[in-house]
């Protein structure tokens, strides 16, 4: 027999049905090919008898009863190859659904089973039970199943299966996450290493069905080394099936719900969608059993078997349940979070697509390519159908201003050089059906384009950066303006403020200004004294956990002084005089320091290996407190800077103005104080956000590069202040985050002349970051040199190997 091509199996396979039936037999093949067992599992009747062979898989069934092979487990094989030159399975004759239910049936018996990968249920287990095994890569198979002994049935899907603790069921939705037998369960103790090491499981090799194997596969060798191209014609059919090359793919919703949505929000995704789905998931939870109220339904279960019923539905119902709960602020998303998967973060189809959550819902982005511009363009063209006479008209009154030749060449130009804000603004707002038409289009909650944030939205979805926002201190100048207005009238004039106006601003004012210099404080401590190097969360900047330790080393360093003043008090509540001192304190310690930087000498163990072994990037944090690493022009600058802010507070008063003004006893008030007390407030707290020392976020506005390899990030604040990034770097390996995501960036910290700056990123705290509290979790430190080989292939530090993907790989090629 000759091995048959691609070609020659397309042609004799035509039809969609008969295509169809292979994909799904295929499938379920895969899933049983990858599931864990125990030595002392057996085929069971059920499971080999629902399938039927073609007359040359049962003689092969036939050659390998000759060498002693069971035929419970020669028929099981056969269908765990598959095919070799011709099918051994008849895909015709087979009745799939019995075979559906046969393995769903072992899968809920935990015959055979899977490891369930999301969230921290093995990554937590792993550093509580193997934390002392050495040069972990693999578990044996005692070791594997005491390990997964308790654990969830996994979740993954393959076609419309979705495996996990209820089986096999059905889902709405054509999806491919495929079911591996390893599991990314640890950190290494290099702090260096970004990598979640993987643990591969074993299976049990002395099950007849895994110890005949080799056997039966060496018949099959003698038919022809080289089987037919089964491999290549079923991922064609995967392709026409799949459509790997589509921008939006619902693979990525899988680790998205796997690692993004803590247990109470992945509940109340289910009760969301077992209410707004026409009785879809209610029709297959009361197939097992399960019926009541959505609140009754979800008691009891756990986050495996509800991520199970949720990946029942289509992507267009899972989505709209997250961004109608992350609206209804049921799933709570700060501004600054942007949730995506810690663990199992794994990029999808041709554009290496990837599922994130943001506070304006799901969106699905790729890490490779610049979609959004293109989305962009899709969405004009869905709303104004070129080919329609009446939106033809429409357009070009729209375009009118616009430069081109014809309608196309307007529309080009048009958004090539209008911002993608405008464009959405002026196009998509222009008529109502061009607004239903982009909700339907980019699957928007139901309500938005009603909503304020309608067009933030549409952005949002299409893939575009989000605008720099974070700004600590916008009531503060909002608030600052009000009282310089009032100051500046003075009393007397018909419009002067009354002294009870002042007094009823004042006292917001001075909250909203002792808010500042309390945020700016503790967020400059940490930027420079923490070892942001050896943190497992690098340069993130988490208020809720930092502050307190801020103040505790501020009140240190006061306690330490020689003359300690008793009446700077730094802790949970700080008052204005402790708050306009605290810069000068900050300086005088950082001063100190400075004078015993020896002993703040980074350890040479705890240097990264890459440091001696290459030229081209460079380690700058030689010291465990950042600011002795700052260029010595930037220290000196940097702590007269810091005096000086204390100098403007001080020297002005400010800590005795809100006594003066709130409780004074004169019936007017003294305008003209105020006013110079107002101005030095006001240079004081310039300053402080033209050092860098606030938690404004800068966001890349524009990005340019030349033909030889370099590039410029032009990054702005909510100010309207600009800077400039230049890549490639020499210090793109130290950690510091991206600029992509919007950064922190203190410019009085300058670690490399000109323009290397320190740079921060926050993280408020959400269920999502309690979530992931301590993590990662680092093995000790005498396994280090266990995984030294583990990284060679990545290249990069701090880059994860490849995660998984869509892609499926058939070994049945030669």
């Amino acid at each position: 027999m000759e091995p048959l091509t691609k070609e020659q199996l397309l042609s004799r396979y035509l039809t969609d049905e008969i295509r169809d039936r292979i994909f799904r037999l295929s499938m379920l093949s895969d899933i049983l090919s990858e599931c864990l067992i125990a030595n002392n599992y057996k085929t069971p009747s059920y499971l080999h008898e629902a399938v039927k062979l073609t007359q040359y898989g049962n003689e092969r069934v036939q050659a390998f009863a000759r060498k002693r092979i069971p035929i419970p487990e020669a028929r099981i094989i056969c269908f765990l190859e598959f095919s070799w030159i011709e099918l051994l399975v008849d895909v015709e004759a087979t009745d799939i659904k019995s075979v559906e239910a046969a393995i769903s049936r072992q899968i809920k018996d935990r015959s055979i089973y899977f490891p369930f990968n999301f969230g921290r249920t093995l990554y937590d287990r792993a550093y509580d039970e193997l934390k002392d095994k050495d040069d972990l890569h693999s578990l044996d198979l005692s070791d594997t199943l005491k390990f997964l002994d308790g654990t969830p049935q996994g979740v993954f899907q393959m076609h419309d299966y979705v495996t996990g603790p209820f089986g096999l069921l059905t889902s709405k939705q054509m999806r491919i996450y495929q079911p591996v037998q390893s599991s990314k369960i640890y950190h290494c103790s290099d702090m260096n290493c970004r990598d979640i090491h993987s643990v591969r499981f074993s299976t049990g090799a002395d099950a007849p069905v895994n110890k005949h194997r080799s056997e039966a596969m060496k018949i099959l060798y003698k038919d022809n080394q080289i089987p037919s191209a089964w491999g290549s014609f079923i991922s064609q059919i995967f392709s026409d099936t799949m459509k790997p090359a589509r921008d939006q793919i619902g693979d990525t919703l899988i680790p998205l719900l796997g690692d993004c949505l803590t247990d109470d929000e992945i509940s109340h995704l289910t009760r969301w969608l077992l209410d707004n789905t026409r009785g879809a998931l209610r029709e297959i939870c009361s197939s097992l059993g399960f019926r009541g109220s959505a609140e009754e339904i979800v008691a009891g279960h756990e986050r495996a078997g509800l991520m199970q019923l949720c990946l029942t539905m289509s992507d267009r119902e899972i989505t709209q349940g997250i961004d109608a709960l992350v609206h209804g602020d049921v799933i709570s998303v700060p501004d600054s979070e942007v949730r995506q998967p810690l663990i199992n973060l794994s990029a999808f189809g041709n554009f290496r697509l990837v599922a994130e959550i943001g506070s304006l819902g799901v969106r699905i982005r790729s890490t490779n390519h610049h979609l959004a511009p293109l989305r962009l363009r899709n969405l004009v063209e869905s709303m104004y159908r070129l080919d329609d006479v009446a939106d033809r008209e429409e357009l070009e009154w729209q375009l009118r201003a616009a430069v081109g030749t014809s309608l196309e060449a307007r529309l080009e130009n048009y958004l090539q050089n209008q911002s993608p804000r405008s464009v959405l603004e002026r196009l998509v707002l222009a008529r109502k059906s061009n607004a239903v038409a982009a909700c339907e289009i980019l699957n928007l909650r139901e309500g938005a384009a009603e909503s304020d944030d309608f067009i933030s939205l549409i952005l949002w979805k299409l893939g575009f950066a989000s605008k720099a926002t974070g700004d600590p201190h916008s009531d503060f100048w909002r608030l600052h303006e009000d009282m310089e207005r009032m100051a500046r009238m003075g009393p007397g004039g018909a419009l002067s403020p009354s002294v009870e106006d002042f007094r009823g601003i004042a006292a917001n004012y001075f909250v909203a200004l002792e808010n500042a210099l309390d945020d700016s404080a503790a967020f400059l401590i940490w930027a420079l004294t923490h070892d942001h190097f050896t943190d497992s969360r690098p340069f993130v900047y988490q208020k809720e956990h930092q502050r307190d330790k801020s103040f505790a080393w501020l009140q240190d360093s006061i306690n330490k002084s020689r003359t300690p003043d008793q009446e700077l008090k730094y802790g949970r509540r700080n008052n204005l005089y402790a708050l306009c001192r605290a810069f000068q304190c900050v300086a005088t310690e950082l001063k100190r320091i400075s004078e015993n930087r020896e002993t703040h000498r980074r350890a040479l163990a705890d240097y990264p290996d890459w440091v001696e072994q290459q030229n081209l990037q460079k380690f700058p944090f030689r010291h465990v407190v950042p600011f002795l690493d700052l260029t010595d022009d930037s220290r000196e600058v940097l702590l007269t800077r810091l005096n000086e802010i204390s100098r403007l507070l001080v020297s002005e008063k400010a800590y005795t103005a809100r006594n003066d003004w709130l409780h004074g006893g004169n019936k007017d008030l003294d305008f003209a104080k105020a006013r110079i007390s107002l101005s030095g407030i006001r240079n004081a707290v310039q300053l402080i956000e033209d050092c860098g020392f606030v938690r404004i976020v800068f966001a890349t506005s524009e990005h340019k590069s030349d033909g030889y390899g370099r590039s410029v990030n032009r990054m702005v604040n909510t100010r309207g202040v600009a800077l400039e990034v230049h890549e490639p770097s020499p210090f793109a390996w130290t950690k510091l985050p991206s600029i992509g995501n919007g950064v922190h960036i203190m410019t009085a910290a300058c670690f490399s002349a000109p323009s290397e700056f320190l740079r921060f990123a926050s993280e408020s705290t959400s269920a999502y970051t309690e979530m992931w509290a301590e993590f990662p979790k680092r093995r000790p430190r005498s396994q280090r040199a266990g995984h030294a080989l583990d990284n060679v292939s990545t290249g990069i530090p701090g880059q994860t190997s490849g995660p998984q993907g869509a892609s499926i790989d058939h070994p049945r090629d030669a």
